[in-house]
């Protein structure tokens, strides 16, 4: 064959491809080039989009707090996933309580993730797929903001990216660990499966998700000799962790197992509301489906801003949700076809994002929940665009695959652009703080080089307070912990209990004021709110200088109201709630104007601390002395207050 005919055909042959397989052949090329890039990339953002500040949220301190008392009281991180602070403590054994460090390590996680990405799905999924998730990721000013936060979603993503390498390279891209073949290929592919599962089951419990996912293409490939050696490795190692963690602390009990408790509540800071029944899981999941898919999804693809000019989080929208959900079905029907790689990863991220609508409390709305499922979000819905456009008669479409991906990328470089504006401007650990955030870190710093040694002071956020206060430690008061009601209401009705019940309706700060003192507990029932007072004697005077004074001195005038309230009753008393405090030799009170929500300014504060201060007061009014006051009073200012101990002896 002469060489015109050679160039003919080669020519002919060319003209044949599609335009998915000249795609494909060109990022497969040249894919190490395109992969440094695209980690140059991802280290450079990340770098720009450097925080210096330890963030609002507290779970992210938290963390840090525990690798402290992992390292300095050998205590063990029992509420999380114990992984993470104890890798965290590693950094705090060698450079100290350094955010700076604790950051830098996040973003080496998620370097490593994107290197195990490309490593787990080179050569075995269509390149032009694997490239367009690598750049939608690379500069995602929303993803990387977690490469310079001290929150899990970094290290969980590396481990997640671990255990698909582990699971691609011995169970899918592996012939020897099917059903027969070599020994110690089975042997040392299960092992490391099983080690890779229980790496991120220990760093997040929804990591039991991809436990599922294992179990799920096992079974769905008819694989029972897997599913056997996996669940039998998987219970051996966990047993031996479980036995470590007994033999060392002395404790059995599972991970998180009382926070996974209280997510099956409806409402997790109010347990007497009682379990959520099947139909609130239902609504539970499509509520936060519409929030996590049609919202926050879409703003990490820079498709829509996540808050309204006034400060409020935009509206849902259902149809996108559906969409979304359309489209990543059929990318899972097409891969369970054609692709096992793209399949498990396909069912490994619906699994993720399934439990975690099922057991989120609706209000929470924290984007960073579904962070670790994005690359596989947007490798799974553009795999339903690719394998749709190569049926035959859509090739000549295949260019449109290419408009999403170029509509996503400039939305998500202008996102990009503005958070660089915004990093910018971040010069220390106090830059752009909300005032009522900044008087709070100012007063944490200023109680940890200016109080006692000995000095114990109680705050909202104490993990924060840690940060700020150089490691001096804090004391949480993380809810208003309130009484058995009916426990109450049964005292009174068998006459154990001397108590008159006051209900004003409509106070002023001179009845309150002369009702300081002589609380002994504050009621709460539907909307009403009512005080309990023993001393009769002062109610008689009280009842003749105000008017619209309702006093009631049987229970059986209250029963009514009490019925009315049907669930909604609770009880607070104040030497209740001094109780722990005392136990814990807490010194002071931390309060502050910590915004509800954290765009506006409107009166509305986390007032967890306050409340109980407030309740305490009720009974005890000079329990308190002013120390020290950072802001002014109209500028959310937050307050030392010491706690005068020898008022109760």
């Amino acid at each position: 064959m002469t060489s015109k005919q050679l160039k003919n055909r080669s020519k002919k042959k060319n003209e044949s491809r599609t335009l998915f397989e000249m795609c494909d052949s060109f990022f497969a090329r040249y894919e190490w080039g395109w992969f440094w890039i695209l980690l140059g990339v991802t280290c450079l953002t990340s770098i720009l989009l450097y925080d210096p500040r330890v963030s609002a949220g507290g779970d992210d301190s938290a963390y840090i707090s525990m690798a402290h008392d992992f390292l300095k009281d050998f205590k063990f991180p029992s509420y999380q996933g114990p992984l993470y602070p104890i890798m965290l403590s590693a950094i705090d054994a060698l450079f100290g309580m350094s955010v700076k460090a604790f950051k830098i390590f996040s973003m080496l996680n998620i370097l490593a993730c994107m290197y195990f990405i490309f490593k787990t799905f080179r050569n075995r999924i269509p390149s032009t797929l694997l490239f367009i998730t690598l750049l939608l990721t690379s500069f995602n000013s929303h993803l990387l903001y977690y490469a310079s936060q001290t929150y899990s979603e970094a290290f969980y993503m590396f481990m997640q990216s671990l255990l698909l390498f582990v699971f691609f390279k011995y169970f899918i891209g592996c012939k020897g660990v099917h059903e027969k073949g070599c020994t110690w290929v089975e042997f040392k592919g299960h092992i490391l499966l099983a080690l890779s599962l229980l790496g991120v089951i220990t760093t997040r419990s929804v990591g039991y998700s991809l436990f599922i996912a294992v179990m799920g293409y096992f079974i769905l490939y008819r694989q029972w000799k897997n599913t056997i050696w996996v669940i039998s490795c998987f219970l051996v190692c966990f047993a031996m962790y479980q036995m470590l963690k007994y033999l060392l602390w002395g404790d059995a009990s599972l991970q998180a197992s009382s926070q996974a408790a209280s997510l099956l509540d409806k409402d997790f800071y109010k347990p007497e509301l009682g379990r959520e029944d099947m139909a609130g899981f239902i609504e539970r999941f499509w509520t936060n489906s519409n929030q996590y898919i049609s919202r926050f999804f879409m703003v990490m693809l820079g498709l829509r801003e996540t808050f309204t000019p006034e400060g409020y989080f935009v509206e849902t929208i259902p149809v996108i949700t559906v969409s979304i959900y359309l489209l990543g079905l059929t990318g899972l029907w097409f891969s369970y076809k054609r692709n096992r790689y793209l399949f498990f990863s396909g069912i490994a991220a619906s699994l993720f994002l399934t439990v975690t609508f099922v057991i989120l409390q609706t209000h929470w709305n924290q984007y960073r929940l579904i962070v670790p499922a994005y690359p596989f979000m947007i490798l799974l819905l553009f795999s339903g665009i690719y394998h749709v456009l190569n049926l035959p008669k859509f090739r000549s479409f295949q260019f449109l695959i290419f408009v999403p991906a170029i509509i996503i990328f400039f939305c998500m470089l202008s996102d990009t652009s503005d958070a660089f504006a915004k990093a910018g401007k971040l010069k220390n650990e106090f830059s752009g703080l909300t005032p009522d955030w900044l008087h709070y870190a100012k007063a944490s710093e200023w109680s940890a080089g200016n109080l006692p040694n000995d000095a114990l002071v109680a705050c909202r956020k104490p993990s924060i307070s840690l940060i700020y206060g150089k490691g001096k430690k804090f004391y949480g008061i993380y809810s208003v912990t309130s009484s058995n009601f009916n426990t109450f209401y049964e005292r009174w009705k068998t006459d154990s209990l001397h108590f008159s019940i006051v209900l004003i309706e409509e106070m002023n700060n001179q009845m309150y004021n002369a009702l300081l003192g002589k609380i002994e507990a504050r009621i709460f029932l539907g909307d009403n709110y009512y005080f309990a007072i023993k001393d009769h004697v002062f109610l008689q005077q009280f009842s003749t200088y105000f008017e619209n004074l309702k006093i009631i001195s049987s229970p059986c005038e209250f029963e009514l109201i009490v019925q009315q309230a049907g669930s909604q009753k609770s009880i607070y008393y104040p030497d209740s709630l001094l109780a722990p405090l005392r136990r814990a030799n807490v010194t002071h009170f931390l309060t502050a104007n910590l915004r509800l929500n954290p765009n506006i300014k409107d009166g509305q504060i986390i007032n967890t601390v306050e409340r109980t201060a407030m309740f305490i007061q009720e009974k005890y009014p000079d329990i308190f002395t002013l120390v020290k006051r950072f802001g002014e009073d109209k500028d959310e200012p937050a307050d030392i207050i010491q706690i005068n101990w020898n008022v109760l002896e």
